[in-house]
């Protein structure tokens, strides 16, 4: 798996295109390849984050973004790393169809944003959402927690991670 990761970074090179990263319980084989790689990475983002403030860190150092959607938000130690990262190095995601912010996780006191109750697959009717199923306008509710999060304006927020978003992406 690591040789086709450092492949996907000769890959970022190549294309000038950026890098969509996914780390879970690997940090240390992560940034060692990436330092070994530094001069193939054009930009990319470590998307679903969960780590430490100093994995987040590390990794803007390489000039990565740091995507959160809800299952980065699950815990008190999830939202102190939050408030670490930087406005401008961060990206919202929902990860549609998974990570939502769950009443359960420590973020939720942050959600303002309420939509029609669920309903199960079987069920479903116009209006409504499937049960346990993320969809791509509960980004808002990701919003508003990175806002709380980090006491600031929503628009502000949302302004920044467009303009982040447009950088990425070259647009």
């Amino acid at each position: 798996m690591c040789r086709y990761f450092e492949k996907q970074l000769e890959l970022c090179r190549v294309t000038g295109l950026p890098l969509f990263l996914h780390c879970r319980a690997a940090f240390d084989d992560f940034i060692d390849i990436l330092k070994r790689n530094k001069g193939n990475i054009c930009g990319g983002v470590v998307h679903s984050f969960d780590g430490s403030k100093d994995e987040a860190l590390a990794a803007i150092e390489f000039g990565l973004y740091i995507g959160l959607n809800g299952c980065s938000l699950k815990t008190d130690n999830n939202l102190e790393v939050v408030k670490a990262i930087p406005c401008d190095k961060l990206l919202l995601e929902t990860d549609a169809p998974w990570c939502e912010v769950r009443p359960s996780h420590a973020s939720s006191k942050f959600v303002s944003t309420q939509f029609a109750p669920a309903k199960k697959k079987e069920k479903w009717e116009p209006g409504c959402s499937i049960k346990s199923r993320n969809e791509p306008r509960n980004l808002i509710q990701v919003l508003e927690v990175v806002a709380g999060v980090k006491g600031i304006d929503i628009v502000q927020l949302a302004h920044q991670v467009y303009i982040n978003t447009c950088t990425l992406f070259n647009w």
